[in-house]
């Protein structure tokens, strides 16, 4: 596998079936940011043959693999490739009153005291050695405040961040439960409340609309998951006041009536959507008031689980990809590339 031949020949297969794969993955509606690790699955499982994959997983091999798989959507897609995808929560934080996305890493990973080793745990809150300051894009404009701007802002979204990590560790086996309308309402829930972040963070009148609409939403299918959850099918209903009251007459715990008030429900949230004036505070009232709402809502909504590994970690070794050169092998590949174009565009 060092033998520079094979892996020129190697690259051009790769990029040959990359060809054959994406449009797949396009037509799946698999987001840019995703395909890099899709398309490594996909080629692996239909395209390859192993005498022993326990052995290629550990390998450099995949690592070199991984970098042609990356190299290729990068040219293709160019900054795309590095767009907000599974690897992330998307929601804001307010920097001067003003929202700006943030968006929160699913994983949490730190060296061990171990060598070669790392602790990774898909936690449900902001872990103590984390800073949500660094997860606010356009991070730089926040390095002028003073301390107490600062730790202001820190604090808030260390909350908002808190309660977007909790709602989704509580989604994820939601969105593959074996009741097919919950896997649906969870995965709704999770795509209107990253929608609602991102137009609120346009900060224009239609986006904030939009936003107010898409927390309204995301709180009705959290609300109708849970009554499904508690085996009913919910009404044919947009009344957030009344599917809260049906979830807690099915044994549901009180929903706090202040915050969901705050968030327009019937024809109050039809109007806003359409022609409605809302503020920039009221909609990131609204926002506020879908996330406290909602986690509570899927954290009772989730299934009972004899292990509790919402703050866990899990040591892993360190395999020899990961410390594989991929800087050195990237530019060995841009180099072959050049010389083996012709051949390369022919597959």
């Amino acid at each position: 596998m060092d033998d520079t031949r094979n892996w020129k020949a190697i690259a051009a297969f790769l990029r040959g079936e990359l060809h054959k794969f994406d449009p797949f993955l396009s037509e799946a509606n698999v987001p840019i940011s995703a395909r890099k690790l899709k398309a490594f699955d996909v080629i692996c499982g239909v395209a390859l043959e192993f005498s022993d994959f326990d052995a290629f997983r550990g390998s450099v091999a995949r690592g070199a693999f991984h970098v042609i798989i990356e190299d290729w959507y990068r040219n293709r897609y160019r900054d795309a490739v590095d767009e907000a995808g599974d690897s992330v929560f998307v929601s804001m934080a307010l920097v001067h009153g003003t929202p700006f996305a943030m968006r929160v890493p699913k994983v949490f990973t730190i060296s061990s005291d171990e060598p070669n080793a790392v602790r990774v745990g898909f936690p449900a809150s902001v872990q103590v050695e984390e800073d949500p300051l660094r997860w606010i894009q356009n991070e730089g404009m926040v390095k002028g405040l003073s301390d107490d701007e600062l730790g202001a802002i820190r604090n808030a979204a260390w909350e908002t961040a808190n309660l977007i990590r909790s709602i989704g560790f509580d989604l994820r086996p939601l969105e593959h439960d074996e009741d097919l309308s919950i896997a649906a309402l969870a995965g709704s829930v999770r795509s209107d409340l990253q929608s609602s972040a991102r137009n609120l963070c346009e900060r224009n009148e239609a986006a904030l609309r939009s936003s107010a609409w898409d927390a309204s939403q995301a709180t009705e299918k959290a609300l109708k998951l849970l009554i499904r959850q508690k085996r009913r099918t919910p009404p044919y209903t947009h009344d957030l006041c009344d599917l809260a009251v049906r979830a807690e007459n099915l044994g549901a715990k009180t929903i706090d009536r202040i915050k969901l008030k705050v968030i327009p429900s019937r024809s109050d949230a039809t109007n806003i959507r359409y022609e409605g004036d809302i503020t920039l505070s009221q909609a990131v009232d609204v926002y506020g008031a879908a996330l406290i709402i909602i986690r509570q809502i899927v954290f009772e909504a989730k299934r009972d689980n004899q292990l509790n590994f919402r703050e866990g970690r899990i040591k892993i070794r360190r395999p020899s990809f990961f410390d594989f050169d991929t800087d050195g092998f990237s530019k060995q590949l841009r180099s072959w590339c050049r010389t083996t174009q012709s051949s390369i565009g022919r597959m």
